[in-house]
This record gives C-alpha cells, sequence and structure tokens, in this order.
C-alpha cells in the first residue's frame, strides 16, 4: 500500500512538472558579437591578456555602439518575461517605507538622511543641536 502510494505520488509530481513545462515559452537571446584585440601588459614580470581593453574607453565610438546593442539585447530580453509587472509591483511594495539614518553631530548642528520610500536617493536634514527637529532641508 505505501509503495503504491508513492508511486502515485511521484507520477503526479512527474505529471504537474511535465505540465508546468509546456507552458512556459522558451526565450532565446541572441548576443552581439564583441570583439577582441591582442593587448598584453606585463605586470611584475608577468604577461596578462587583456582582449577587452578597448571596452575602457568609454567614450569611443565602438564601445557607445557595444553598449547599445548589449541593451538592446538585454531590455529585449526583460521585456518579453510575463511576470515582470507583478514582480515589480510586489517589490515596490515591500521598499515603500520611510527609512531613516544615524544621526550625526557636526558643529552646532546634528544631520540625518532621511528616503520616504521610493525616493532615488536619501535627503539630508539638520536642525541645531538641543531644539527639536524641524527637518529643515540642507543643500
Amino acid at each position: 500500500m505505501k509503495k503504491t502510494a508513492l508511486c502515485l505520488l511521484i507520477l503526479s509530481a512527474l505529471m504537474s512538472c511535465k505540465e508546468e513545462q509546456q507552458t512556459r515559452k522558451e526565450i532565446t537571446v541572441n548576443y552581439p558579437h564583441t570583439n577582441t584585440v591582442d593587448t598584453v601588459t606585463t605586470h611584475f614580470g608577468t604577461e596578462v591578456k587583456d582582449p577587452y581593453r578597448w571596452l575602457e574607453n568609454d567614450r569611443s565610438p565602438e564601445t557607445e555602439a557595444w553598449v547599445k546593442a548589449q541593451n538592446k539585447t538585454t531590455f529585449g530580453y526583460l521585456d518579453k518575461i510575463p511576470f515582470r509587472e507583478e514582480l515589480k509591483g510586489r517589490l515596490e511594495k515591500l521598499w515603500n517605507y520611510e527609512k531613516i539614518g544615524a544621526p550625526f553631530k557636526e558643529g552646532d548642528y546634528t544631520y540625518f538622511y532621511k528616503n520616504d520610500g521610493l525616493q532615488n536617493q536619501y535627503v539630508i536634514y539638520r536642525y541645531r543641536t538641543g531644539e527639536a527637529p524641524k527637518q529643515q532641508l540642507y543643500f
């Protein structure tokens, strides 16, 4: 009896995996070609090959074209993810809370950082030490 129940359990698990795989759409990614160059640098007597050194020049037209091609590939893939908006909404809900950094003193003032939730950067506030915080914006 136990063996039969175990076999049925394994069989149903395998069948559910097969059904799940059939509903998924495979996304193929065609990465753009990345050129390589023959660059060798010697550091303390050891030769180090650096075939992608040309990408360090971030102002060159070649690097700019490479970055645009990579971004096109990346965002083309990300846009095809069916649950992307659902995931974005869930993360936004998790991250949307007030965050306040530890206060620190400089001279006559006390400073602290604050983020209302979804701000890109924290805002720095200050108040005169010994007074109640008025949360005056400091630039």
